[in-house]
């Protein structure tokens, strides 16, 4: 009987350790991206460690990517907002129209690269908060501009004239048109098949994504224009986070800084990578100049004009003075 008290003891003491490490703020972070995306691995799950180990475990996140009950795209800035999960990562294009401030950093030719306009959309993260009410906004970030993907060779947009291209945004759907291009609209999971049964010529994106789906292996050729980044968000629920203790509240603060301030970076690299499994397949990829990209930022500029004067969903004045704000920003991060 003594050895089963013993026995019996030593459980019931590693029960009570158990619970005595429980964590007291259990947390669910949903995502449109799968687990395996680099933004899983080199961001969130690197952040939420921290986290806890700043805390002493006193926070443990749950994840819910991609293919879960909260990995629905269209779904992640209401999940937060409604506190069906605690912090949401998701794109303010998806579903278009709920986010208009933050997609104009969108528009063609506005933003060079992903490090100025993390930069950017930062320095005006409060000029974009009321694109996330009920949230606090952790960070706001950008991929480097999308390419031209291509099943011919092509030297310059204008290349494109003809050709039955894949879109992802209205502001993209406008600049082909004034190209002259076919703009065709479909989810980035059905453009590998579409480029094969040939209903598609050719894809506007980032070269991440095209890394991502193997669109290297059915498109040929890539023009490496710097048309246009994605912008993405991540955001907290704020009646949660106001619910936290303060030294637990500055954690998350501090770390959001430290953590996602690689974003720049990682895009850039991640895009690197998707360039050098295109050129190891024997693509052709070629660049554009800035003086070009200046070039075609002026062309467009009645495309752009147009869209904030029409196609915003925001009056026209406050479209065009944010605009206006986004440019500046961005020529203060060169």
């Amino acid at each position: 009987m003594t050895r089963i008290a013993a026995i019996l003891g030593v459980a019931a003491g590693a029960l009570l350790a158990g619970q005595a490490h429980a964590a007291e703020y259990e947390l669910k972070v949903s995502s449109m991206f799968p687990s395996t995306h680099f933004i899983q691995t080199l961001a969130m799950e690197p952040w939420a460690e921290e986290i806890e180990k700043r805390t002493d475990g006193r926070v443990n996140f749950t994840f819910f990517p991609a293919g879960s009950s909260l990995g629905d795209a269209t779904r992640q800035f209401d999940q937060a907002r409604n506190g069906v999960a605690d912090v949401s990562v998701g794109i303010p294009a998806i579903p278009r129209g709920r986010h208009p401030r933050s997609v104009l950093v969108e528009l063609p030719f506005t933003v060079p690269n992903s490090e100025v306009g993390t930069c950017a959309m930062m320095k005006m993260k409060d000029e974009f908060a009321p694109d996330y009410p009920g949230t606090k906004v952790l960070y706001l970030t950008v991929t480097e501009p999308s390419a031209a993907h291509t099943t011919k060779e092509i030297k310059t947009l204008d290349d494109l004239e003809g050709m039955r291209i894949r879109t992802p945004t209205p502001a993209i759907t406008a600049m082909l048109e004034e190209i002259g291009a076919t703009p065709v609209g479909m989810p980035p999971s059905e453009i590998y098949e579409s480029v094969e049964r040939g209903v598609v010529d050719g894809n506007i994106m980032p070269w991440g994504p095209v890394g991502a789906f193997k669109l290297y292996e059915v498109l040929d050729y890539h023009l490496d224009a710097g048309i246009n980044p994605v912008a993405m968000y991540i955001v907290f629920n704020q009646r949660k986070y106001d619910s936290l203790p303060e030294d637990i509240q500055q954690t998350i603060d501090e770390v959001s800084e430290e953590v996602f301030s690689n974003w720049g970076r990682w895009w850039h690299e991640t895009d690197q990578e998707a360039i050098e499994a295109a050129k190891a397949a024997g693509n052709t990829v070629i660049p554009m100049s800035d003086a070009q990209r200046e070039e075609w930022r002026e062309r467009l500029q009645p495309v752009i004009e147009n869209y904030l004067s029409n196609n915003s969903d925001m009056s026209e004045s406050d479209a065009k003075a944010l605009y206006a704000s986004i440019r500046e920003a961005v020529k203060t991060c060169e």
